[in-house]
């Protein structure tokens, strides 16, 4: 009868502790990242009454029950969108680590970090996130220009320069082992240095087509007399031809020849003569009275004829030098003539041009000295302009800039009767010093330069090369990597948070809501490794959002209520112990 007190006693206890872990689990219900437990009891030691070991029943008697342990709850909770890049929650199984300010490392699913004043990613209690670091993060100097793009923190007394770093670009930063964890450090001020472009591609239609103009081709001098004197009548007679000249293309009869007579005043006098059957040409007895005729007269000769003339193409796309600016990749196509019947050939020339100065028109001032090899002078129209070295600079006048000339190549193109891409020997150019390859296109094929009347291709360019970037934001991609974003469009991996695994998650031993530690029941973490031994995540990590708390309400408060019973019925039974007690105390009154 006794015995039945202490069983009592020891459910009431029991049922107490079950109490307690219900009411934590309630009182946790919204605590970002909590894990739920469960209460769970034994039997205390039994009794066995006088048998014997052929009785076909046990006749043992209890002795109560105790807490044994409490299970933890490892289903997943429910995800709630944050605005925060570094709330974080784990799509599947694992733990993230933190680090105390001790150094022991503790493992929680609470995902809610943070930078702090030292740049630092922490949880909401101070601990430091563990993960990979992309070691791609160096110090370093850069000129003050750079450095005043950056900006200055400013306080109430003072300004000062942050230390800036210097990014390597990385995609993906492969997780370490478990000992290569540490903490994430972001820098405020991180630079994306300048990539120059390397290979440029570019697509368009040089059209060929026929253009006849009336043009102006001066003679070769073997075709005419260079010097003509004049006969007792202050007149002269000359005659020549075309043979001896390039360019021309369909000379006709009747073409005109204009000749200019000099003399050593530098008064000039114009003429004409026509060209004959036989692509000769004279003058008789022209009047030259009007020169000074004390020497003979220069002469020279000019074909006005009627033929096709060359189409001129141009084409710019901006590049990026090694040191950051934006240049210009400027390309001249000019076709030659006579065009083919089965195709085209173009003569190439490509300039690398970077911006010196603005071109600018100077009003002509009367009280200074002008050197004559550094500026023109127009007094008639009251104007300066400098001169520019046309092997050295690029002058727009058009847009007012002038260019200074870092390399030039020149080449050919040349196409098929269908406007194929048949060759291309343009040079590889120099981005002042990093190699540019042009890429025109496939030879035989459509997908680059081509040449036609009938196809409609519109322009296409594409290159490689980045300006400099300055840091814009930190985030994280869907691969756990956390990110630097940058003003250039850039961006790059910087570290790989972990996720820890274990055998054993249930033995973990709890230290706080959140918090867990390592016991020789769960085991050391672990990374999990693919059959080459590299390590990977094992779960997702959602960024952006946050795991919640995974204990049931609704369960919560069932057990709540069975514990309650079972409490008051615990208590019950040492009422009536007491009772039975009392009773048989009276049986012996």
């Amino acid at each position: 009868m006794n015995a039945s007190f202490y069983n009592g006693i020891s459910g009431v206890k029991s049922q107490q502790f079950g109490m307690d872990v219900w009411a934590d689990n309630i009182s946790n219900i919204s605590t970002i990242g909590y894990r739920g437990s469960t209460p769970e009891f034994s039997s205390l030691f039994s009794t066995a009454l006088t048998g014997s070991y052929f009785d076909p029943t046990s006749n043992d008697i209890g002795l109560g029950a105790q807490s044994q342990t409490t299970g933890l709850d490892l289903t997943e909770g429910v995800l709630a969108n944050t605005d925060n890049p570094f709330d974080m929650a784990i799509s599947g199984e694992g733990w993230f680590g933190v680090q105390g300010q001790s150094g022991e490392i503790f493992y929680t699913r609470a995902g809610e970090f943070s930078i702090d004043a030292n740049g630092n990613l922490v949880d909401v209690n101070g601990n430091y996130l563990m993960a990979t670091s992309g070691n791609n993060m160096t110090a370093t100097t850069l000129p003050q220009e750079t450095i005043d793009k950056f900006g200055k923190y400013y306080n109430p007394t003072n300004t000062h320069d942050i230390q800036p770093y210097l990014v390597a670009p990385l995609g993906n930063v492969p997780l370490g082992a478990v000992g290569d964890q540490s903490k994430v450090t972001l820098p405020d001020l991180l630079y994306y240095p300048p990539t120059p472009t390397q290979n440029v591609t570019y697509g368009a239609n040089l059209e060929p087509i026929i253009n006849v103009e009336a043009t102006l081709i001066p003679l070769n001098a073997l075709d005419f007399p260079s010097t003509a004197t004049a006969n007792a009548l202050n007149a002269i007679s000359l005659s020549g031809g075309i043979a001896n000249t390039t360019g021309i293309l369909n000379p006709q009869i009747g073409d005109k020849v204009i000749i200019a007579l000099s003399d050593t005043n530098g008064k000039i006098l114009n003429t004409t003569a026509t060209l004959d059957a036989n692509n000769e040409w004279s003058l008789s007895n022209y009047d030259v009275s009007s020169l000074d005729l004390s020497a003979p007269l220069n002469v020279t000769a000019t074909l006005q004829t009627t033929q096709e003339v060359a189409n001129v193409e141009h084409f710019s796309t901006s590049i990026i030098s090694p040191t950051g600016e934006k240049d210009t990749l400027d390309m001249t196509f000019t076709k030659r003539v006579p065009q083919g019947t089965e195709g085209t050939t173009w003569d190439a020339t490509v300039k690398i041009l970077s911006f010196y100065e603005n071109y600018t028109i100077e009003q002509y001032d009367p009280t200074k000295t002008y050197d004559p090899t550094l500026y023109n002078v127009n007094i008639a129209q009251n104007q300066v302009t400098k001169i520019y070295d046309p092997a050295l600079y690029s002058v727009d006048k058009t847009n007012h800039k002038v260019y200074s000339i870092v390399d030039t190549q020149v080449g050919t193109v040349s196409f098929g009767s269908t406007g194929e891409l048949l060759s291309n020997d343009i040079p590889t150019l120099s981005n002042s010093g990093t190699p540019l390859n042009l890429h025109l296109g496939t030879l035989g094929s459509f997908d680059g330069l081509v040449s036609s009347n009938s196809i409609d291709k519109s322009n296409v360019v594409s290159s490689d090369g980045f300006g400099e970037g300055f840091l814009t934001g930190y985030g994280m991609d869907g691969n756990g990597n956390i990110v630097a974003e940058f003003s250039n469009g850039r961006s790059s991996a910087i570290s790989k948070v972990a996720l820890y695994h274990f055998q054993n998650d249930q033995g973990l031993n709890k230290i706080s809501s959140t918090l867990f530690t390592t016991s020789s029941n769960s085991g050391k973490p672990i990374f999990y490794a693919d059959a080459n031994g590299k390590t990977f995540l094992g779960s997702g990590i959602v960024s952006g959002r946050l795991e919640g708390s995974n204990v049931s309400y609704a369960t919560a408060l069932t057990e709540l209520l069975i514990t309650q019973k079972a409490f008051d019925a615990n208590a019950k039974s040492i009422t009536t112990s007491d009772q039975l007690i009392q009773n048989a105390i009276n049986m012996k009154k």
